[in-house]
């Protein structure tokens, strides 16, 4: 999996979706939570359980969607 260029100091917004659901479908993204960083957005995924197992999904000022796997990869690049 390739990782996209972006500013991990750069503003991101967090959402949690079920795990049967897209984050490429037609409905309307969920309320979000607010970073200034995508490192505090990332850390706050990671250390956080959301209600009935739902998955992160962030997404970036220049419209970057970024996957679980994604965040996990960020998560382990800062703690290794």
């Amino acid at each position: 999996m390739t990782m996209p260029q972006i500013s991990t100091g750069a503003p991101a917004k967090l959402q949690y979706w079920p795990a049967s659901h897209s984050v490429d479908a037609p409905d309307q993204w969920p309320d979000s939570y607010e970073f200034n960083s995508l490192d505090d957005a990332v850390a706050f995924a990671m250390t956080q359980s959301p209600a009935d197992r739902e998955i992160a999904w962030l997404r970036t000022p220049d419209g970057e969607i970024l996957k679980y796997p994604q965040i996990l990869t960020l998560w382990e690049l800062k703690h290794s």
